[in-house]
């Protein structure tokens, strides 16, 4: 098929009228789901492109979506702190763009409600919502379409009601206790940061549970924030008392950065006398001094499928399910290879 491709070539590809080819592409009408996902697919094999403007004008739309990672004013940190949030924006955005819309990635604050009294937007990416969120609450005030990466945690009622994307942390936490356990060590600590998101709830409820299985201690040690100094203090509490752990397993990249100098500064090798692990891989774990086992969260998936999970919402057709988990990878390197088991000290 050659020359330009319009509506008429789709709804004829697709053995569709020009209506129904309209209102898959927009998302109107009382369409089969089945329907929508193959006139989109017979529309991308021959490259047809609508009108954007026509359509978000059409739909009362204004064809810009956000996204807000959410925080909490006394552990505020920068989104180019963390790989994590770069692909997960980056992966978002192309994949809005791929649907004729734009992303807005909005400054990490505390709060963005005035932002979103401003800026028209037909729905909304709230990362990591913590407990009680204002932007959260604003957004669903105005029924503006939301859709969250982690689960919000206001509560259970809720979130059953919510959308939202997350990995499979209970899993995740398990292979990478399983794997230090397999490598030797014996006294397992856990570095959470003090940050009421579900990933954290999540993490320390794994790790309970799987402390609880093996008959193990629970060492658990907050950091104060999500830094590479709040993970080097959290470690000098467990490495300067009494019985030592032999493996330390950080909720963050940055955090086990942390340990690892933590680690060094008294002369502790690792992995010979301490395995490190993390949770969230990146370009800082690669290429640590000792590169550190990760944890990988493939950003890069949730972003792409937050975003078109988003849009469905925003065009009226309703995304199924409405809850969905992406798996999680372990990435073995130095931090927890060889080593032995160390008794501890008397």
């Amino acid at each position: 098929m050659s020359g330009k491709i319009g509506i008429k070539d789709v709804a004829a590809a697709a053995g569709v009228s020009i209506t129904t080819v309209s209102h898959a592409l927009n998302g109107k009408g009382r369409l089969p789901a089945e329907t929508r996902h193959r006139v989109r697919e017979v529309a991308d094999q021959l490259g047809y492109r609508p009108n954007v403007n026509a359509r978000n004008l059409a739909g009362g739309r204004t064809g810009l979506i956000a996204l807000a990672v959410s925080q909490e004013p006394e552990l505020a940190f920068q989104l180019g702190d963390f790989d994590y949030f770069a692909s997960l924006i980056r992966y978002a955005t192309m994949a809005a763009l791929d649907r004729g819309y734009a992303l807005a990635a909005l400054p990490p604050v505390a709060d963005n409600e005035e932002t979103f009294r401003r800026i028209p937007v037909d729905g909304a990416i709230v990362v990591d919502p913590v407990h009680g969120d204002p932007s959260l609450a604003y957004l669903r005030g105005q029924g503006t379409p939301i859709l969250t990466t982690g689960r919000a945690v206001d509560g259970p009622e809720g979130a059953a009601d919510d959308y939202w994307i997350d990995n499979e942390h209970l899993e995740g936490i398990r292979a990478v206790l399983d794997h230090l356990a397999e490598a030797g060590a014996r006294r397992i600590a856990m570095m959470l940061p003090q940050y009421p998101a579900s990933y954290v709830v999540d993490m320390h409820r794994g790790y309970s549970k799987w402390c609880a299985e093996q008959g193990a201690e629970e060492r658990i040690v907050m950091a104060g924030d999500l830094s590479e100094a709040a993970g080097f203090e959290a470690a000098a509490v467990l490495l300067d008392g009494p019985n030592p752990p032999d493996a330390i397993y950080a909720s963050l990249d940055r955090l086990a950065i942390g340990v690892l100098m933590a680690a060094e500064t008294r002369g502790i090798t690792v992995p010979q006398r301490l395995r490190i692990a993390c949770c969230t891989d990146s370009y800082a774990a690669r290429h640590a001094s000792t590169p550190l086992t990760s944890l990988a969260l493939n950003p890069e998936r949730i972003g792409e499928e937050a975003a078109n999970m988003l849009i469905d919402m925003v065009e009226g057709i309703e995304p199924r399910p409405r809850h969905r988990f992406i798996p999680t990878n372990l990435v073995v390197r130095e931090s927890t290879l060889g080593g032995a088991t160390i008794d501890a000290p008397t």
